[in-house]
């Protein structure tokens, strides 16, 4: 096997809350996801045809995770051994985590940034057509962008052991596939940690700018756009949501076919949005 973990998939994020209720009525009412289970503890939300894409759990303390969809158990076995001989503590999933992640088997193991990453095998699949609580236009989960070290040595994780490839830069902020899709992870260098933003695909222009006039009609704080990002050329519009992690609706974008030289932007605002539009968010001032 590779000396690196290949991704399968990008899967769902885990997020702990302290306001449970409100953060489940922002993923529904503000951003158009559909409510697919609802324990005591936590809300499910749907975003395609993966049974769920961003689950809310109850309390802070149950903090930040991705989730990755490796190929099978031998796969899950060989990463696991790669994280171990890079000195990363691993934490298989038991039964019962299993249960509530909805998958058949995983592993999972924090980054220095303060959220875990959980490598998961077997994820369950809906067999309902997805039809959100408002006509978003959502497309599915597509990009996490992440607070990453502030000498970005935490990108070499995503690159030499999780087997991403930087399409980009900016600055010092790296736009990685896993894909054929420009980025599924964004690492910007912060003194923050955790996760920045969730991002989710939208049919196109139109329902950008559709969510937009929703969101301030709904009096959410837009945090940055709408705009054009000047490396990957996805239109986006985000908005801040619960606990400090923000949401953006994202369309277009380049495609990498074929593979190309990762480009170096300056790290300048027209960097980051080729519209000039305004932002409240630091990593991308």
């Amino acid at each position: 096997m590779s000396d690196a973990i290949t991704i399968e998939q990008l899967r769902y994020v885990r997020l702990g809350t302290a306001d449970l209720k409100g953060a489940a009525d922002f993923a529904s009412r503000i951003l158009g996801l559909q409510l697919v289970d609802r324990t005591e503890t936590s809300a499910y939300f749907r975003s395609d045809y993966r049974d769920h894409t961003l689950v809310y759990v109850d309390g802070l303390d149950a903090g930040q995770a991705i989730g990755f969809e490796l190929r099978d158990p031998d796969a899950l076995a060989h990463a696991e051994k790669l994280l171990q001989g890079a000195g990363f503590a691993t934490t298989p999933g038991d039964a019962e985590a299993c249960a509530i992640r909805k998958v058949r088997q995983f592993v999972s193991f924090r980054m220095a940034a303060g959220y875990d990453i959980e490598l998961v095998v077997r994820p369950l699949e809906s067999g309902w057509r997805y039809h959100g609580p408002r006509d978003a236009g959502i497309t599915g989960l597509e990009a996490i962008a992440l607070r990453g070290a502030p000498d970005a040595s935490d990108q070499q994780v995503w690159t030499r052991l999780l087997g991403g490839k930087v399409s980009d830069w900016v600055g010092d902020a790296a736009y990685i596939r896993f894909d054929e899709a420009h980025h599924r992870i964004a690492v910007h260098p912060s003194q923050e940690k955790g996760i920045l933003s969730v991002e989710f695909g939208v049919e196109d222009v139109d329902l950008v700018m559709q969510n937009a006039y929703h969101l301030r009609g709904a009096q959410a704080r837009i945090m940055d756009g709408p705009g054009r990002r000047t490396a990957s050329q996805q239109l986006f519009l985000s908005v801040a949501g619960p606990d400090g992690v923000n949401f953006s609706y994202v369309a277009e974008g380049e495609r990498l076919a074929s593979p190309r030289r990762a480009r170096q932007f300056p790290r300048k605002r027209e960097s980051f949005c080729a519209w000039g539009s305004d932002t409240q968010i630091p990593e991308y001032q």
